[in-house]
């Protein structure tokens, strides 16, 4: 049998174990069984779930002595991870917003710690007004009308995206992800619905993975098949791809 042929017969064999779909995209899985035995939710205390990230994932199953699909919905549930301060100036802020419970507002730190305001206006004077948007949102949150934090939210994700900067790297620390969780927590306390990029629900993902490994904390499996159906629905692997891996996964068998 020729490499062609070897490599066809393996990609087609990696098809065929795509037999679970996510709204009609194909999910890496071998076991549907497993899958339509997860709970719709994990056992966890409600108490701990103002903790997490909750993301619906909508579930296809296809069975074929029906010729139909039927579907389910589960929820991933991502912990969340707080940033590390990694200097005294990043110690200073994460240590005096922590205190009172409040994100870090960046125009707050200019007023509360105004040695800091030259340098963080000189990098952020094009994008002021998000910060002062942003501040506003906080305030009448946290004051009288909480789905204002549900803004905030979303223009973290923004800011998130254009970061590290300097004043980030050397002043504020990691802020954004700072502020995604304060906020997904505030609203998760009040009751109030958000949903969040693929790309920060991936981010979270990948700081929760990150910290089990530095922790050596065995991932919940739960959370593994759910988080690979979440990425797969998000990021789907094209016919290419997936003949690359099968190139790829025969030259290290050459190899």
């Amino acid at each position: 049998m020729g490499y062609l042929d070897i490599l066809t017969k393996k990609a087609v064999k990696e098809v065929k174990k795509h037999r679970t779909r996510i709204q009609g995209k194909k999910v890496v899985t071998d076991n549907i069984s497993k899958l339509k035995s997860l709970s719709i939710k994990p056992t966890i205390e409600e108490k701990d779930e103002i903790n997490n990230y909750i993301e619906p994932v909508t579930i296809e199953y296809y069975i074929p002595k029906e010729s139909r699909f039927a579907h389910e919905i589960k929820l991933l549930y991502i912990e969340l991870y707080d940033p590390q301060p990694k200097n005294e100036n990043h110690k200073k802020i994460f240590n005096y917003f922590s205190k009172i419970n409040e994100p870090i507002d960046v125009i707050k730190v200019m007023d509360i710690f105004p040695q800091f305001m030259v340098s963080i206006l000189n990098y952020y004077t094009s994008k002021i007004g998000m910060y002062e948007t942003s501040s506003k949102a906080f305030q009448e949150g946290m004051r009288d009308n909480p789905t204002e934090i549900r803004k905030a939210l979303y223009l973290m994700e923004v800011l998130h995206k254009t970061e590290p900067t300097m004043p980030a790297l050397e002043i504020l620390g990691d802020y954004t992800t700072f502020n995604i969780n304060w906020c997904i927590r505030f609203l998760n306390k009040n009751k109030i619905q958000h949903s969040l990029e693929d790309e920060t629900v991936n981010y979270l993902i990948q700081r929760y993975r990150e910290n089990c490994r530095k922790h050596n904390i065995l991932i919940d499996e739960r959370f593994e098949i759910l988080s690979e159906i979440y990425l797969e629905q998000a990021y789907p692997k094209t016919a290419e791809d997936m003949l690359a891996e099968s190139e790829q996964d025969i030259l290290n068998e050459i190899a």
